[in-house]
Parts: C-alpha cells; sequence; structure tokens
C-alpha cells in the first residue's frame, strides 16, 4: 500500500467491530497540494483509512486466510474537514457476513465531531487458491501484528533478561 492510514489499533473484535486512529502530521504528502495555505485531508484518503480498519478487521475474522476486497461504497458522506494536527478516529462495524463477502458501516471522527461515514461491501478471496492473494493475506497479518506489538514491552523484557543496547547479552 502507498499509503498506510493506520497508526494504532485501540479495539478490534474479530467478526465484529474496530476503532483505529490515525494522526494526520503536516508531513503527509498529499498536503503539498491539498491545499496549499489550508492544507485539509483528501476526502478519498478519509475513506481509505475506513477501508483499511474494515479490511483489518475482516481479514483478522479468518484468520488471515481470506483477503477482502472493496467491491463497493455507498452513502458515502463528509461532514468536516480533517487537518493537520487532528486525531482521525475510525469505527468499523461488521453489519453482516457470509463465507463470500461482508458488509461494513464505517465512521469517522475528529473528537466528538464526525466528519465522514460510509457503507463498505466486500468480498472475501481464499488465499489459499492463488500465489497472489496468499502473499496480499500474509502482508495484511504483518501489518496487523506490527500495530498490536508492543515494543515497550518488549524493550522491558530483554532489560530485564539482562540484554544490552546492540542485543549483547553475554553480560560483559
Amino acid at each position: 500500500m502507498r499509503f498506510l492510514l493506520v497508526d494504532r489499533i485501540l479495539r478490534l473484535e474479530p467478526g465484529k467491530e474496530a476503532v483505529i486512529l490515525k494522526n494526520v502530521s503536516n508531513s503527509e504528502d498529499y498536503f503539498a497540494d491539498h491545499f496549499p495555505g489550508r492544507p485539509i485531508m483528501p476526502g478519498c484518503l478519509i475513506l481509505e483509512a475506513c477501508d483499511q480498519a474494515a479490511r483489518l478487521l475482516l481479514a483478522r475474522g479468518s484468520g488471515f486466510r481470506r483477503l477482502p476486497r472493496l467491491e463497493e461504497l455507498t452513502n458515502g458522506k463528509f461532514r468536516h474537514f480533517v487537518q493537520p494536527g487532528d486525531v482521525l478516529q475510525v469505527h468499523v462495524v461488521v453489519t453482516s457476513q457470509d463465507a463470500g463477502g461482508a458488509k461494513v458501516q464505517a465512521a469517522a471522527s475528529v473528537g466528538p465531531r464526525g466528519v465522514a461515514q460510509a457503507s463498505l461491501t466486500y468480498r472475501l478471496v481464499e488465499g489459499a487458491g492463488d500465489p497472489g492473494t496468499a502473499r496480499a493475506c500474509d502482508q495484511m497479518r504483518e501489518f496487523f501484528e506490527a500495530l498490536t506489538t508492543d515494543l515497550l514491552a518488549d524493550v522491558t523484557d530483554s532489560r530485564s533478561l539482562g540484554a544490552r543496547p546492540g542485543g549483547d547479552t553475554s553480560g560483559a
């Protein structure tokens, strides 16, 4: 993916719902042109954040064996601008699901203010039948694991085991 728009997973209940955060930074590439002097996050990228959150939720629900492919976006509405410094929170809820697909309701907000919403429909593609799809499922799993790894706990654990900076555990 060119734009990774999920910085943190706050909550994820496989097959049910997820809440993610995107920290909107002034250093994002798209702010250079959208718009000079009044930077706002493009609406399509707000929807992309909703899509990425929904795909993580659906892929996790299948144990990363099925790849969610966006088929349809309906009832998309934008209510407010998202600007640098904002923390975009996306809440996605599975409204229906069967073996071949799923429907998800997405809502994006900044603080108490709703900024966008949409209904998303996905086809769930088995990863076992196609090497490209299997690779995409593996990438989705790696993305999820990176978002859910507690790096601070890893550092604390390595220090409690006597590890030294740089990986030296010899104690010398």
